[in-house]
Formats: C-alpha cells, sequence, structure tokens
C-alpha cells in the first residue's frame, strides 16, 4: 500500500508507523524525517509540529503511534515538554531528542515516562528508526502489564480495580469524601451514527477534559464503557456540586473534533457523600441512582443523593 506523510511516499506492504515530531528545527526536522523514510522495514509516516503548542493541538484531534520529542523547544524547555504532552495522551509512547550533553536529562525523562532518549548529534537512520520500533513495543508490553493491575487501556486512567484500591485509602485517610459518576449523553447514538472507533475518540478526549479540569482534586477513573468515576477527597457534597457542574460544562464546550467530525458532546452526573464504614458498593449504587435523576430530568446536569 502507499502511505503518504508531508514527507513524501513511501510504498509499503504494510501500514506506515505514524510519527508526530516536534522539532522547532526545520533543517533537524527534515533530517530526521528523511531518516524515517529511508529505514528498511515497516515504513513511517511523519507529522511535523514546531511548538509545544501546535504539537497539543494537533494531538487533540489526531492520534499517533509515537511521538519525537525535542526537549529543548522554544515554547517548552526540558521534562516540562514531557509532562505536557502526557497531560494530553498518557497511553502515546514518547522518545525524547536531548542535547549532545545532557545524558541526565534523558535518563530523568525515562523516569518520568519517556521510553528511550537519543542526544541529536548521535543520531542516524538506523539509530531512529530502531529506538522508535524498539519504543513502541515495550510501551505497548508496559500497557498490557499495567492495564491487567491498574490502567483502562483506552483511556489511560485508572481502572475499576485502582478505584477500589483508591476508595479504601480514602476513606480511612479522609475527613470528609465525595463519589460522583460521570456518564456521556447519548453515546450510543455516536457509536451507531459515527462508529465505534469515533466513540472510542470521543472517550479518550472525555477523559482529557476530566483529567486537566480537575488536576489534583479528585482521583478520575474510567468506571465502565462511556461511565467514569471521580472520588473527590475533602469535599462535602455540595462543594463536590459545584466542582461537577463546572466539569459538565467544560464537557460541553470542548472541541470533540475528531478527524472531519465535529461533535457536540454533554454528560449527566451523579453525586454522594460517603457516610461513615460505608462499603463503595452501596455508595455507587446510591450515585446512580443520582445519575439517572439526571439524565430523566434532562441531561446535561448533576443530581445529588446522600445517604438517609
Amino acid at each position: 500500500m502507499i502511505t503518504a506523510g508531508p514527507w513524501g511516499m513511501t510504498k509499503n506492504t504494510v501500514a506506515a508507523t505514524s510519527v508526530l515530531l516536534i522539532e522547532d528545527q526545520k533543517s533537524e526536522a527534515l533530517l530526521l524525517a528523511r531518516f524515517l523514510k529511508n529505514s528498511r522495514g515497516a515504513g513511517f509516516s511523519v507529522d511535523h509540529a514546531t511548538s509545544l503548542a501546535e504539537a497539543v493541538r494537533t494531538l487533540a484531534t489526531s492520534e499517533y503511534d509515537i511521538c519525537l520529542l525535542d526537549l529543548g523547544l522554544p515554547d517548552g524547555q526540558g521534562l516540562d515538554s514531557l509532562h505536557r504532552i502526557r497531560a494530553v495522551d498518557a497511553r502515546l509512547p514518547i522518545v525524547v531528542l536531548t542535547g549532545n550533553d545532557d545524558e541526565e536529562l534523558g535518563l530523568l525523562a525515562i523516569e518520568t515516562g519517556a521510553q528511550d532518549f537519543m542526544a541529536k548529534s548521535n543520531v542516524s537512520g538506523q539509530l531512529v528508526a530502531r529506538s522508535l520500533r524498539f519504543s513502541m513495543a515495550r510501551h505497548k508490553k508496559m500497557l498490557g502489564i499495567a492495564a491487567d493491575a491498574n490502567t483502562d487501556v483506552l483511556t489511560g486512567l485508572p481502572n475499576r480495580r485502582q478505584l477500589d484500591h483508591r476508595f479504601s485509602e480514602m476513606q480511612s485517610t479522609c475527613d470528609a469524601l465525595t463519589v460522583a459518576l460521570i456518564d456521556v449523553d447519548y453515546f450510543k447514538k455516536i457509536n451507531d451514527g459515527h462508529g465505534h472507533l469515533v466513540g472510542d475518540r470521543v472517550l479518550q478526549k472525555l477523559s482529557n477534559v476530566i483529567q486537566d479540569s480537575l488536576g489534583q482534586r479528585a482521583q478520575a477513573a474510567r468506571f465502565g464503557g462511556e461511565e467514569f468515576a471521580l472520588l473527590i477527597p475533602e469535599t462535602s457534597a455540595e462543594q463536590a456540586l459545584d466542582l461537577v457542574v463546572d466539569l459538565l460544562s467544560k464537557i460541553e464546550s470542548a472541541p470533540f473534533q475528531i478527524e472531519n467530525t465535529r461533535l457536540n458532546v454533554t454528560a449527566s452526573a451523579g453525586i454522594s457523600a460517603v457516610g461513615k464504614n460505608e462499603k463503595l458498593e452501596d455508595i455507587l449504587k446510591r450515585t446512580d441512582e443520582a445519575l439517572y435523576d439526571a439524565k430523566r430530568s434532562g441531561r446535561n446536569r448533576c443530581c445529588v443523593k446522600n445517604a438517609i
């Protein structure tokens, strides 16, 4: 088949690996793209972003197999760039490019979540292609191991198992704790009308909106299907209501641009404060009843239901 990117066309018998190259120096970007274009084996399709801001915008609407990230960008220096890319897409394997004498920075990047690093002075066609392929394989294996234990592979969020663990921790250490369930409105229509791949992209984008909106104020997890759970520590139901209503507003206004399709996405939520020594199963049942009330009363809203 023929695969095309902004750097030309390559004939391959298998699908090309899509690469987001984030590099502000045009000459170095052209050289790296040429290395990848001429590499042996499966080909590479390269998109080039010249700044961190451009890369973040690109990742909001497009998916890639791997990212090649320069740690010396004008609008992002060092590990800050890595943190910002991972905040947009935690599932994306990243190989970083460092200066000639920045081996320590490269090692710190790996400890922070990068799969590999290369000094720009030592980059060759064989080395960069090998690094990207090995990094993708290593990242895929790591995701598989983590997913079994704690992580939802689609969104990169903690899964139900990790939610149970975090609830036990918070219940024993927090003076107040609130649980929220968030469910995408009319999600079946999205899957039926646009296909399950678009539906998956909506869930990925939604997980990013949730994480960006809440930051460290709550623990988010994918609860199942199109439903997400929040554990909100040191917060009453009334305080959590303000937080979740603001989140629903951000979801409604977020640009869900999936390739050539723009979707208007909203969500509904239920909230319940955690009583002393209550079991998570009982709290979730009550919170789900509040979520049902929100759906029944018009959607795109939040309802609260506390223990009697």
